[in-house]
């Protein structure tokens, strides 16, 4: 099976996995795994946190967003952009999201812009991560892509149910690797290969 495939089937697979939780053990585990994150000592000395919008079948992050402003951090959401990239803003009232074309609630296009190189701590969404910290995303690239112009000294997790840890996962040259994956087993740290 070539790359492109192999691909396709984990995120079918994963896709489907997750549609199949209740809407109770969906909640349940989205607790766990937002305890388990908070938690993290990278959390606690992060400053400024790009996280994101959970939608459709993903861990939820609704928590985490009302955490990051009760804390006082600087809570920044990334948004689409119709060049295929993501630019990055800071939220301070999530009441204001609106929901893109995709149905992913993000900032306006008016809310303050930030740059890649403030962020302290990335939460990252994906379809299926690896021990080694790779991560299969939906396909877009945008989070490569944005991770990529990152300061060296940010911490990067990826966060999901336990059973989107794979094994494995298909890797190609520009995917970026994760510092460390969230569910709400714990955390998976990355380990060599």
């Amino acid at each position: 099976m070539d790359l492109r495939a192999a691909k396709a089937q984990l995120r079918a697979e994963m896709k489907a996995l997750r549609a199949e939780l209740s809407p109770a053990a969906h909640e349940q585990q989205a607790a766990q795994a937002a305890s388990v994150l908070l938690s993290l000592p990278q959390w606690s000395v992060a400053r400024v946190v790009c996280l994101y919008a959970s939608f459709k079948h993903e861990l939820g992050t609704h928590r985490l967003l009302q955490t990051a402003l009760d804390e006082g951090k600087v809570l920044i959401l990334p948004r689409t952009q119709p060049d295929g990239t993501l630019s990055l803003h800071e939220v301070s009232d999530l009441s204001t999201l609106t929901s893109s074309h995709l149905g992913i609630l993000e900032p306006t296009p008016s809310a303050p812009r930030r740059d890649v190189t403030e962020v302290d701590l990335f939460l990252v969404p994906g379809l299926a991560f690896a021990a080694d910290g790779h991560r299969l995303g939906y396909g877009a690239g945008f989070y490569d892509r944005l991770l990529n112009q990152a300061k060296p000294t940010a911490f990067t997790v990826g966060y999901g149910f336990e059973f989107q840890i794979a094994p494995e996962v298909p890797v190609e040259s520009h995917d970026h690797c994760l510092h460390a994956i969230v569910t709400p087993a714990g955390v998976v740290p990355k380990v060599s290969r």
